[in-house]
């Protein structure tokens, strides 16, 4: 799979390409199947915080469909995972907290993002997953 480095809204940072094939040339999806790549910090949870869950999901043609951060919503022992940002490149909306927005309102948001994200990966804090048939 050929990731495309840039989606209808902006371009992709080198960094974030080289993470996605780097997981995609260790865990190959099928041809024309689209996959989903699960970034989590084994540490995280609502009592002390730390590195949100990512999930990062592929078109069969290698076209980003969306790119959403997680957090916990509420109080222990009632919290759960829940969208904080989603960048749904295939539907062109950004949802910030519930709220969608007209996905070009997000590019600096999506820029910082883009750049802690690329951070922390390089920190060492997630473990990754991959999911074929995304």
């Amino acid at each position: 799979m050929v990731i495309h480095a840039h989606n209808p809204s902006w371009p992709l940072d080198q960094g974030l390409i080289d993470i996605i094939n780097k997981h995609l040339q260790e865990q190959p999806p099928s041809p024309g199947i689209g996959c989903i790549l699960s970034f989590r910090d084994p540490t995280y949870c609502p009592e002390r915080g730390g590195y949100h869950p990512v999930e990062i999901a592929l078109n069969g043609d290698g076209s980003l469909c969306y790119i959403t951060d997680f957090s916990y919503v509420g109080c222990p022992p009632h919290a759960e995972l829940a969208k904080e940002i989603d960048f749904d490149f295939d539907c062109g909306l950004l949802q910030h907290f519930g709220r969608e927005f007209p996905i070009q309102q997000g590019f600096d948001l999506f820029q910082l993002w883009q750049s802690n994200f690329i951070s922390y990966y390089s920190a060492g804090v997630y473990c990754v997953t991959s999911d074929a048939g995304g």
